[in-house]
C-alpha cells in the first residue's frame, strides 16, 4: 500500500451523499477564504508580465511515446469526458501556476473575483500599462531640469535675469501651465492605472496599506495642481507637487518600493553607527583644541576643531588641515594618524560593513516573501484542482493543466513528456499528486519551458549549404577588415579636400553597399528573427540602413554626402566587439548587462536620495551666487571657480550633488555656501547629504552592485564550462542531446531585482 500522509482528518461519523457534496461545498468555500487571506502578497501588481495572460495555444499535434504501462498511456492520453467540470477551474490553475513559474503572482482575488474573465483582463491592461507607467516615473523626474527656479520671479526665456550675472545650467526653461499640463497627464495615467487595480482586487484593495498610499499621494498631487492652476500657489516655491513627485515612484514602483522599504528598515542600525562616530570626533575635537589651538588656527576653538576634524574624516582636507600643527611639532602626527586609523579606517569601514549586512538581512527578508507568495500561488492552484477535496490529483487532471498551460508559454512534446514529468513530480510511486509533490511543479515546468534552440533554425542553416561560407571565419576576418577599411578612409576623408575627398565619399558608399550585402546575406541564412536577436546586427542593420538611405538622398541634395563619413565612423565603434574574442572580457561584458538592469532600482533610489537635495537646496540656496557677490570674495569657493556648482536651479544643484557624492573638494562648496548665507548653520546642509547620500545609500549602492556583478561572474564562468562538457558530449549534426537526456537546456535569460536579491542571498 502506498503511503501518504492526509492533510485532514476525516470525520467518525458516516454521512450520505447529498450532505457530504454540502460538506465538500463548504469546505471547498472554507479553505478559498482562508486562501484569501493567507496571501500575503498585496505588492504583486506592480510588477510587469512578460507574455499576456491570453494567447491562443501552439499545440497543433502531439506525437505519443510507447509504453508498456496502461497508466502511462492514460496520462498521456490526456483527461476523459468526465473532467470537463474541470475546465475553468484548470484555466485559473493555469494561470497561477504560470505566474508561479516565472516569479510573478496572480492575485487570487482575480482568480476568485466574482467576473474572473473581467478581472484577469482588468489585469491583464495592467500589467501593460507597466511602460506607461515608468514613462511617467522617468517624465516626472525629468521635469525639473526645465522648470523655473524658486527664486526666479522675470519672463521667459530668462526668468532668472542676465545668464551672465547669475550663472545657471542653460537648459531651456518651460512655462509653468506647460508644467501644470505634463504634471496632469502623468496624475490621470496613473489614476486610471489605480482604477483598474481596484476592480480586480475589489475589496482586499482597501487592505493593502501601498493602495491607500498610492490613492493619498494621488489626492495630495491634485491638490497641488490645483491650487497651482486656480493661482493659490502664484510662486513655484510653494510647490508641494515638487516633492511629491519624488514619492510616485517609490509608491507605484514595486522595486524601488522595496528598496526603499529595506533602506528604511536599517536606518537604525545607521543611527546607532552614527551616534559612535560623532562621539568618537567632538571628543577628538576636544583633544585637538586643547593641544594645537595655541600653534595653530585651524584648531582655534572647538567649533572650528569640529568642523576639520569633521571634514578630514571623509579624507577630502588631508593633509593640509594638520600640515601646520606638524610642521611646528613632529608630535602631532602620533594624534592625526591615529584619528585617521580608528576614524576613516575603522569606523567608516565598520559603518560599512553593519549597514550592508543589515541590507542583505532584508533582503533574505523580501526573498522570503517571494517564496511564501509562489507557495501560496501554488497552493490556490492545487486547491482549484482538487475539486474532489481528496488532497491529491491524478494524471489525467496533470496533463489538462499542461495543456492549459501550453496557452501561455510553449512546453514542447507535451504529451511526450508527460509521463516523465508526472513521474518525477510523484516522489510515492502512488500515481497521485500530493500538495507537498504540486509546490515542485514550478521548478520542473520552468525546465521544460526554456526550450533548446530552434530546431527548424538549425535545419534552415543546413539547408542552405552553398550560402555556409557565411559563417566560415575567413568571411567574417573579410568582414572585420572593410570595416576597419571603412573607418580608416572616412577618418582620411575629415582631413583632405578637393578630388581625393570626392573619391573617398565614393568609397564610403561603397563601403555602405558591402556592408548592406552582408546584413542580406545573414539574414537569408539565419532568418529574420535570429538575426535582429544579436545586438551587434540591430546595430549594423541600422547604421547601414542610413548609409544606404543617405546615398539615394545624396542624389537630390549633394551636400549631404559628406554624412557618410560620420555614419562610417559610428559604424566602426563596433570593433568594440573585438574585445569579445577575450572570453573574461566578454564574460564581464555579458555580465554587466545583466546586472545593471536588475541594479536599476537601488540605483533609482540614490538618484531620488540626491533629487530630494537639490530640490531642497534650491529653495534654500538659489540665487545666492551671481557675479560680484560681497560675501563670496577672498572665499576658495571663488577661487577655484566652482561657482558654476551652484544651486540656481535643478540642473546646477544635481552636478553639484554628484560632486559632493565624489566628495573630493567637497567642503570647499560647504564653505562657500556658508560664507554666502552668512550663516554656519548652513553646513548641516551638506553635512546631511554626506552622512544620508554618501556613507548610507551610495555605498550601499557601490557594495551591492559588487556583490552582484562577482556573483554573476562566477555564476557566468560555471555556466561556460557547463557549455564547454555539453558540446562535447552534443552529436554532430543538428545538435541533439545524448541518449538519456531527458530536459532541454536552460537557456540564459536576464535577472530581475528579486532574482538578483535570491543569488546574494543564497551566496551569502
Amino acid at each position: 500500500m502506498p503511503s501518504f500522509r492526509p492533510l485532514y482528518r476525516a470525520s467518525s461519523v458516516p454521512l450520505d451523499k447529498d450532505n457530504r457534496s454540502v460538506k465538500r461545498a463548504f469546505g471547498r468555500d472554507v479553505m478559498r477564504k482562508k486562501l484569501l487571506r493567507r496571501n500575503t502578497l498585496p505588492e504583486i501588481q506592480e510588477e510587469g508580465l512578460l507574455t499576456p495572460l491570453r494567447r491562443p495555444s501552439s499545440y497543433t499535434g502531439y506525437s505519443l511515446l510507447p509504453s508498456d504501462s496502461k497508466r502511462v498511456r492514460d496520462l498521456e492520453a490526456g483527461p476523459d469526458p468526465p473532467y470537463h467540470r474541470l475546465h475553468s477551474n484548470v484555466e485559473m490553475a493555469a494561470a497561477l501556476v504560470d505566474q508561479a513559474m516565472q516569479g510573478r503572482y496572480l492575485p487570487l482575488a482575480v482568480v476568485y473575483h466574482k467576473d474572473y474573465e473581467s478581472a484577469k483582463r482588468a489585469f491583464i491592461l495592467y500589467h501593460k500599462l507597466f511602460v506607461a507607467r515608468a514613462l511617467v516615473y522617468v517624465t516626472l523626474m525629468l521635469l525639473p531640469f526645465f522648470e523655473v527656479p524658486a527664486w526666479c520671479n522675470d519672463k521667459l526665456p530668462n526668468p532668472c535675469g542676465d545668464p551672465k550675472i547669475y550663472p545657471v545650467s542653460g537648459l531651456p526653461y518651460i512655462h509653468p501651465y506647460v508644467s501644470l499640463v505634463i504634471e496632469t497627464c502623468c496624475v490621470l495615467l496613473l489614476a486610471w492605472s489605480v482604477a483598474l487595480q481596484r476592480y480586480f482586487m475589489g475589496s482586499r484593495f482597501w487592505q493593502n496599506q501601498v493602495s491607500i498610499y498610492k490613492v493619498v499621494l494621488l489626492v495630495a498631487m491634485y491638490m497641488s495642481i490645483s491650487a497651482s492652476a486656480l493661482g493659490i500657489a502664484e510662486k513655484q516655491g510653494i510647490k508641494i507637487s515638487m516633492y511629491l513627485r519624488i514619492l510616485i515612484p517609490i509608491v507605484f514602483s514595486r522595486a524601488i518600493r522595496g528598496c526603499f522599504r529595506m533602506t528604511v528598515l536599517i536606518v537604525h542600525t545607521f543611527m546607532d553607527i552614527t551616534v559612535l562616530v560623532v562621539a568618537f570626533v567632538m571628543l577628538s575635537a576636544w583633544l585637538a583644541t586643547t593641544l594645537f589651538s595655541v600653534s595653530t588656527l585651524e584648531f582655534k576653538d572647538y567649533g572650528t576643531s569640529l568642523l576639520n576634524l569633521f571634514v578630514l574624516l571623509t579624507t577630502a582636507n588631508n593633509p593640509s588641515v594638520w600640515a601646520t600643527a606638524y610642521r611646528t611639532n613632529r608630535l602631532a602626527f602620533f594624534f592625526f594618524s591615529t584619528y585617521l586609523l580608528v576614524g576613516f579606517f575603522f569606523l567608516m569601514n565598520l559603518a560599512f560593513s553593519v549597514i550592508y549586512s543589515n541590507y542583505k538581512a532584508q533582503m533574505a527578508v523580501e526573498v522570503a516573501k517571494r517564496i511564501t507568495a509562489r507557495q501560496g500561488n501554488l497552493r490556490a492552484a492545487f486547491s482549484l484542482l482538487d475539486i474532489r477535496h481528496q488532497e491529491w490529483i491524478d494524471g489525467a487532471t496533470m496533463i489538462a493543466l499542461f495543456l492549459a498551460i501550453g496557452r501561455y508559454r510553449h512546453i514542447p512534446d507535451v504529451r511526450a513528456r508527460t509521463s516523465h514529468l508526472f513521474l518525477a513530480l510523484n516522489k510515492r510511486g502512488d500515481f497521485k499528486i500530493w500538495s507537498d509533490e504540486f509546490e515542485e511543479l514550478c521548478d520542473v515546468i520552468a525546465k521544460e519551458v526554456e526550450s533548446p534552440p530552434d530546431v527548424r533554425q538549425l535545419r534552415r542553416r543546413s539547408s542552405k549549404s552553398e550560402m555556409q561560407f557565411v559563417t566560415h571565419p575567413v568571411y567574417s576576418y573579410v568582414m572585420w577588415a572593410f570595416t576597419l577599411g571603412s573607418l580608416a578612409a572616412a577618418v582620411t576623408q575629415l582631413n583632405v579636400n578637393g578630388s581625393a575627398e570626392a573619391q573617398l565619399l565614393g568609397l564610403g558608399f561603397l563601403f555602405g553597399w558591402v556592408f548592406a550585402m552582408d546584413a542580406l546575406l545573414k539574414i537569408c541564412l539565419q532568418g529574420w528573427k535570429t538575426y535582429w536577436q544579436s545586438v551587434l546586427n540591430k546595430f549594423d542593420y541600422t547604421v547601414t540602413l542610413l548609409i544606404v538611405a543617405l546615398h539615394f538622398f545624396s542624389f537630390v541634395y549633394p551636400d549631404v554626402r559628406p554624412w557618410v563619413s560620420y555614419l562610417l565612423i559610428v559604424r566602426g565603434f563596433r570593433t568594440i566587439a573585438l574585445l569579445s574574442l577575450i572570453t573574461r572580457w566578454r564574460l564581464m561584458a555579458q555580465t554587466l548587462i545583466i546586472v545593471i538592469p536588475a541594479t536599476a532600482p537601488i540605483l533609482a533610489l540614490q538618484f531620488l536620495v540626491s533629487s530630494v537635495f537639490s530640490l531642497l537646496g534650491v529653495h534654500l540656496f538659489g540665487g545666492l551666487v551671481y557675479e560680484g557677490n560681497p560675501a563670496l570674495a577672498g572665499t576658495q569657493y571663488l577661487t577655484l571657480g566652482f561657482e558654476a556648482f551652484n544651486y540656481n536651479d535643478y540642473a546646477s544643484a544635481m552636478a553639484t550633488s554628484f560632486n559632493l557624492c565624489v566628495v573630493n573638494k567637497w567642503y570647499v562648496i560647504m564653505d562657500g555656501f556658508a560664507a554666502a548665507t552668512n550663516s554656519r548653520w548652513s553646513r548641516a546642509f551638506f553635512m546631511a547629504f554626506w552622512a544620508i547620500a554618501v556613507v548610507f545609500t551610495l555605498n550601499v549602492v557601490v557594495a551591492f552592485f559588487t556583490e552582484a556583478f562577482t556573483g554573476q561572474m562566477e555564476k557566468a564562468e560555471q555556466i561556460r564550462v557547463r557549455e564547454m562538457k555539453r558540446s562535447a558530449e552534443e552529436v554532430p549534426g543538428l545538435g541533439r542531446r545524448r541518449v538519456g537526456s531527458n530536459l532541454p537546456f536552460r537557456t540564459a535569460r536576464s535577472l530581475s531585482y528579486y532574482d538578483l536579491y535570491e543569488e546574494v542571498v543564497k551566496k551569502t
